[in-house]
């Protein structure tokens, strides 16, 4: 009796955990693609997924932060194109030391971004959807202006932010190793150090209650435009990978992945309503919204039934979640009482 009991306490906090949600359905994802593509074990597809993916990844993982800090990025995605824009504007084929300007001049870019958004939020107390909704026509301004038709240049040595095969003496390494993987490995290295300081447990404080962190001593304000510079941070690294990628830049290439960002943090657990979740598990949401387009191409999915299906899949998903978090709450409540 004692063993079963322990299983069921076992099997309950196992499907209680906000976690738990998003990894069932991308194994059910997964094992669906391994029987609709026949090739989906081979490095090479393993390989041209990562390259893929890693940019909604690095998207969504940057604005998971954001969420938990109680805030919310509408600008990601222009965010996203003025900073390759940037960076394909100031390289020069035939200067590979340009490459190098580039990286300093968008990341210090990237700081500002960071800085506007979360000062916007932050410090004059907008709502974060109308003051990054705002802000996402400045930067989309600033794309068209720096690149008004699609263009630019990138070195040979920074091209392997996309594939090492472009790098003089790495030939060899470019179908060995996804330069993409290491920029969101380096991503998730970014968060660790920050979650395990001081700072990562004050975003999610913040995230809680705004109010109730300030008057605990946290400076709420300063949290908030810090979660916002670490989202440009993520965004910095993926606009690396798409210069890299695309050796040019295009005022309009981040229109669609706003959205696909924040659906993807919900997801993968992260709560709108700030303080709640897990950042590098947001990473499974960007890979589900990643794969849910694939599933549908390989089940040969009619073009017309195609964004009904993908809307279902994010519902179930997003439904799935907000149950376990109900779940959740419900015991924490129990348990208050009981106390």
């Amino acid at each position: 009796m004692v063993k079963n009991s322990n299983t069921g306490k076992t099997l309950k906090n196992f499907f209680n955990n906000p976690s738990t949600p998003p990894f069932l359905i991308l194994i059910a994802v997964v094992v669906v693609l391994l029987f609709a593509q026949d090739n989906f074990l081979r490095w090479s597809t393993i390989y041209g997924y990562i390259n893929s993916f890693a940019p909604l990844i690095l998207l969504t993982m940057g604005q998971a932060v954001v969420i938990v800090s109680g805030g919310l990025d509408m600008s990601s995605g222009a965010s996203l194109a003025v900073m390759v824009c940037a960076l394909t504007k100031i390289m020069r084929t035939d200067e590979p030391i340009t490459g190098l300007y580039a990286m300093v001049v968008v990341f210090l870019m990237a700081i500002g971004i960071g800085l506007v958004n979360g000062i916007s939020v932050g410090y004059f107390r907008l709502p974060a959807v109308i003051a990054t909704y705002a802000t996402s026509f400045l930067w989309q301004g600033m794309a068209q202006f720096i690149t008004p038709s699609p263009g630019g240049q990138a070195v040979d040595w920074f091209r392997g932010f996309y594939n090492f095969s472009y790098v003089k003496g790495l030939e060899g390494m470019g179908d060995i190793v996804p330069p993409a993987l290491l920029l969101i490995i380096a991503g998730c290295i970014i968060w660790s150090v920050i979650k395990r300081c001081k700072l990562g447990r004050y975003i999610y404080a913040v995230g809680s209650n705004y109010e109730a962190a300030f008057h605990s001593g946290i400076n709420s304000t300063m949290i908030q435009i810090k979660a916002y510079i670490i989202n440009a941070l993520m965004i910095y690294l993926a606009a690396l990978f798409y210069a890299a990628q695309n050796a040019a830049g295009n005022s309009s290439m981040g229109d669609t992945l706003t959205l696909q960002t924040i659906a993807a943090a919900i997801v993968g657990g992260i709560a709108m309503a700030g303080g709640r979740g897990n950042i590098h598990i947001a990473i499974v949401g960007a890979l589900i919204m990643s794969f849910i387009g694939r599933v549908i191409y390989y089940l040969n999915v009619p073009s017309s039934y195609q964004t009904l299906v993908s809307g279902i899949i994010v519902i179930v998903a997003i439904a799935a979640g907000e149950i376990v978090a109900i779940s959740q709450r419900k015991a924490e409540l129990k348990g208050a009482k009981s106390v």
